[in-house]
């Protein structure tokens, strides 16, 4: 089948466009290679053509992208036929590959899990598929390269993904906003505090990225006995921060569960 576009947006948010910004950054696709579906768009979106119709969408583009609340997808696609996209790819939570090829009535599902800093050309996004080609994975990796690191995950796992990296950001905001509170409290200000815990996290990250030591090695190269980074980490290992963190996770994992079953 000939497809007048290669890629189709049905809805378009903010993932949606930080997708469509990597793409056309990196030049993977050029403007004419995508359509867009979304009654939110008045006008051209960086000069891609655009519509209403996610029909029009469905059967011109080669891969379509969801880009919907899960909530409404049965609703949506309800109205595709067999003959839509050679390739669903879904960015919906708690949406399985399954699910999206029974009511897609398609063969070649690619899920994935993305996460907000996609936004920035910085995130991480977990990829899984059903019945697609090897040349249809590969492109959709090579489209979420534009904006991110990618790994592939077996979908049972998912819910797994959602409670780390799909959450995960909030978790590192609440750390960096804490950090931020004790250097007040300490008589920092509050830009100069920011710039301190910012800084101090994007350094730390590299050092764990880059360091052949394991993070309690880390933990201890930084602490000196009867020094002042163990009296940080005392405090924290008495409140038990490290185990509520992981049970926080093992909670927001168990919900993604419950969302899915829905």
């Amino acid at each position: 089948m000939n497809y007048k576009y290669k890629l189709g947006f049905i809805g378009c948010g903010n993932m949606a466009k930080a997708i469509i910004n990597g793409l056309l950054s990196s030049k993977l696709l050029l403007e004419k290679e995508i359509f867009i579906s979304t009654p939110s768009i008045k006008e051209k979106y960086r000069g891609i053509d655009f519509t209403n119709d996610n029909i029009e969408v469905m059967t011109s583009c080669e891969f379509l992208v969801l880009a919907v609340k899960p909530q409404i997808f049965r609703t949506i696609a309800e109205s595709f036929s067999a003959n839509a996209s050679k390739c669903v790819i879904s960015i919906m939570a708690g949406v399985s590959c399954n699910t999206i090829a029974d009511v897609c009535k398609c063969k070649e599902v690619v899920r994935i899990m993305p996460n907000t800093p996609c936004s920035i050309g910085e995130g991480v996004s977990a990829i899984t598929s059903l019945g697609a080609s090897k040349n249809s994975v590969d492109f959709v990796e090579n489209v979420f390269k534009t904006i991110s690191k990618t790994i592939f995950i077996e979908e049972n796992l998912f819910d797994a993904v959602t409670s780390v990296s799909g959450s995960g950001p909030a978790y590192v905001y609440y750390f960096i906003k804490a950090m931020i509170e004790g250097g007040v409290k300490g008589g920092l200000s509050y830009e100069q505090s920011k710039e301190l815990a910012l800084n101090t996290i994007i350094g730390a990250s590299k050092m764990v990225e880059n360091s052949s030591d394991d993070l309690q090695t880390l933990i201890q190269k930084v602490c000196s006995k009867g020094g002042t980074t163990i009296q940080a980490i005392d405090t924290f290992e008495k409140a038990r921060v490290g185990e509520s963190i992981v049970q926080g996770i093992e909670n927001c994992r168990r919900r993604s569960e419950e969302l899915s079953k829905l």
